[in-house]
């Protein structure tokens, strides 16, 4: 048994497989580093008011 290379149905199927696997690896595995996120700040206060460490 081979696969139906000539079948123009068998592509559109395959299309919309690769997509939406494209889609879920997205999903699953998200970019590291978001448009617009600026570098983090440390602050020298807590809630509290109390130092960090303390």
């Amino acid at each position: 048994m081979s696969l139906p290379w000539g079948d123009w149905q068998f592509w559109v199927v395959t299309f919309a497989a690769v997509a939406a696997m494209a889609l879920l690896v997205r999903r699953v595995f998200p970019r590291r580093k978001g448009k617009g996120r600026g570098p983090t700040r440390k602050v020298s206060l807590t809630i509290e008011g109390k130092q960090p460490g303390e």
